[in-house]
């Protein structure tokens, strides 16, 4: 279960582990991306971003999905009846799975900070799913993020949890024998706060979750109830609901 290996792995502090950048990651993990039943971060990413938006309105409203990667959140965007999705992704690989899926859909490979097929105000809610701590220079990324977004549009955000960061959990998949380890950089909730007050962003929702019972049938189906015994209740992801107030 590499996606969870630092939760359960014992000695992570004695292994120096060799990150890979984003982009590159990404590539390699593109043509399974979407084959991963047996991924509860997946799981529960799904679970989390379906609360996010239920409680926020879609339709006929402009999307941009900053990291859309294969577009796994898009099938349920276009039930809100968005009025379009624009997605940006650093990964060739991961970009050309979503063309593949919404030919429809505007894409561009999201090279630095800049959004530049984007006009100021063009878009009315902003979606970034399990991204967050790949980007190191948060505040540049958001100043072009709250460019692009108009006063009263909503951002979605999910991600790996900072604690779980901290404590040493790590983005990690096989690509043939190999296990990569994804580069990420730790972004503490106040730091994230702090800089959304910055950018006139009111929090209007907050969600945690956890390794709970929602996952146990992974653990199961995967003989390894060890680690989901040792994971059990630990935080995994938050997701956070912004407003633009000006």
């Amino acid at each position: 279960m590499p996606f969870l290996t630092t939760l359960k792995r014992k000695l992570s502090h004695r292994l120096r582990v060799r990150e890979t950048p984003p982009a590159k990651a990404y590539d390699l993990w593109a043509p399974s991306y979407d084959a991963q039943p047996d991924n509860p971060i997946l799981l529960l990413d799904g679970l989390l971003f379906k609360e996010l938006l239920s409680a926020t309105s879609l339709e006929g409203k402009r999307v941009v999905d900053i990291g859309c990667g294969t577009g796994r959140h898009w099938e349920a965007l276009f039930r809100k009846n968005v009025a379009g999705c624009t997605g940006y992704e650093a990964s060739t690989e991961m970009l050309r799975k979503v063309r593949e899926k919404f030919p429809q859909a505007k894409t561009y490979l999201h090279s630095g900070h800049a959004l530049k097929e984007l006009e100021a105000g063009c878009c009315d809610v902003l979606v970034s799913t399990l991204v967050i701590a790949h980007i190191r220079n948060l505040s540049a990324e958001w100043r072009e993020w709250n460019r692009v977004l108009k006063t009263g549009g909503d951002i979605l955000l999910t991600d790996f949890h900072p604690v779980a960061l901290q404590r040493g959990a790590n983005r990690s998949f096989m690509h043939g024998d190999r296990l990569v380890y994804i580069k990420n950089h730790v972004h503490t909730l106040d730091k994230i706060r702090s800089l959304a007050a910055k950018m006139s962003w009111k929090e209007v929702g907050f969600i945690e979750s956890r390794i709970d019972d929602r996952v146990r049938h992974i653990f199961e189906r995967l003989d390894v109830m060890e680690a989901y015994k040792d994971s059990y209740d630990q935080l995994v992801l938050y997701g956070l609901h912004f407003k633009k107030e000006a």
